[in-house]
């Protein structure tokens, strides 16, 4: 049996294999999101970063199922009685894809994204439904312990969006619907794991009896992640339905850099997905080592997370405006204030994330929705009535919804950390 020193070696390893990964897969994402930036107008592009957001929003609103996925992966005692990780894929896949339908209703596109086009809700739909098949995926892969396989999954899907839109650049031309495209097809990266899947993807017809646990296990997950999808990566379609009509070129630039700032932001459920065990296995030290271990940690990833966040903002702040610039050009202007709360915004909201996980390892379900419930609440309650412009009001309900979640967040998981492991009351 491994030892503490070799389980910490083991942990920093997959740690440091999942950095470079995520790493490699941003840099693709910004190549991508320069590339469509600078072929497409600042109009055009506003439009590009609401489909995108609808798309990676739903593909968010599944990380969930990875979690979950990699928990019982790596389970090694008794199995739960719960449903079997197939149908609840087959479930997710199914209430993702339902929702994705709706964008392709003309109003509802018109309302989501500034206008309707059919495509756009194609799109969206195909993606929802490789996301569904895509998570499970990678939860498997991490749970069972193979992170390299994982890294190479999370980076395949990104650099796949890149290579086809290159493709589509050099063979067809770059537009906004082409544009669209490129970022649907990186949800089926999949295909590439599917002979190892047959643990979580379904090889026949999912029992009846089986789809009530399953669509119950499916929506409770889903609805927490949904909430987390719409601050974040759906943050520019929350700006977009609840201001003051279309973004226009001034919204365009600001999305820009939102989206910069957050790109990191799409790949953090890795590290999520390391998370649980981690934590449910430092819960489980005898003793009162493992909820002091965990108070711990929840001190100094506050700190750490306030700290980062106060020097991201000075260089946002300082260099984020000629960043935008360079990469898309001189008509994306932001100002150095927005800049600032805009990077400030995705570091605070990086540390939620993470607690966000921490909770689902403490069972502790309702409590992780309610705090991504009180974030979008303020958030929407924010952008209706805030009397300031699309740029100012962008920026600063940026802020909103990550301090309103970590408000909620910090007290609940300081209060369960010290909750015996035998004695925790799920939920």
């Amino acid at each position: 049996m491994s030892g503490p020193t070799d389980r910490r070696a083991a942990g920093r390893s997959d740690v440091a294999r999942t950095g470079i990964a995520i790493a490699v897969a941003s840099a693709a994402g910004y190549a991508l999101l320069a590339l469509v930036g600078r072929g497409l107008s600042p109009a055009d592009f506003g439009v590009f970063v609401a489909v995108w957001g609808v798309v990676f929003g739903l593909g968010s609103s599944l990380s969930t199922i990875e979690q979950e996925a990699a928990r019982d992966a790596a389970q090694t005692g008794p199995a739960g009685g719960g449903p079997p990780a197939a149908a609840v894929t087959s479930a997710a896949a199914l209430l993702a894809g339902l929702v994705a339908a709706v964008t392709l209703v003309p109003a509802v596109g018109e309302l989501l994204f500034g206008r309707a086009d059919g495509v756009f809700g194609i799109v969206v739909l195909a993606a929802a439904l490789g996301f569904a098949a895509q998570f499970a995926v990678r939860g498997l892969l991490v749970g069972s312990g193979d992170v390299g396989g994982y890294g190479r999954l999370v980076v395949t899907e990104a650099l796949l969006r890149l290579v086809v839109l290159v493709a589509l650049l050099v063979l067809a031309r770059l537009d906004l619907r082409t544009a669209v495209v490129a970022v649907g097809v990186g949800s089926f990266a999949w295909l590439a794991w599917s002979r190892r899947a047959g643990s979580v993807l379904p090889s026949g017809r999912v029992p009846r009896s089986t789809w009530r646990p399953a669509l119950g296990r499916a929506a409770s997950l889903m609805a927490g992640a949904g909430l987390i999808a719409s601050v974040i990566t759906g943050f520019p379609t929350l700006v977009t339905a609840f201001g003051d009509g279309a973004p226009g070129a001034a919204g365009g630039a600001v999305f820009a850099a939102l989206t910069v700032s957050r790109v990191p932001l799409l790949l953090i459920s890795p590290v999520q997905a390391l998370a649980v065990p981690f934590v449910v296995r430092t819960r489980e030290q005898p003793g009162r080592e493992g909820a002091a271990a965990l108070r711990r940690m929840l001190l100094l990833g506050t700190l750490a997370a306030l700290a980062l966040g106060a020097v991201g903002a000075l260089l946002g702040g300082l260099l984020g405006p000629w960043a935008v610039r360079l990469v898309y050009g001189s008509g994306y202007d932001v100002p150095a204030a927005a800049m600032a709360l805009l990077v400030l915004s995705a570091c605070l909201l990086a540390w939620t994330q993470l607690l966000s996980a921490t909770l689902i390892a403490l069972s502790a379900h309702r409590r992780m929705i309610a705090v991504w419930a009180v974030a979008v609440t303020a958030t929407v309650l924010w952008l209706v009535l805030s009397p300031l412009d699309v740029v100012a009001t962008t920026a600063v309900g940026a802020m909103v919804g990550p301090v309103a979640a970590l408000a909620c967040a910090l007290p609940s998981v300081h209060r369960l950390a010290a909750t015996a492991p035998g004695t925790a009351r799920t939920d």
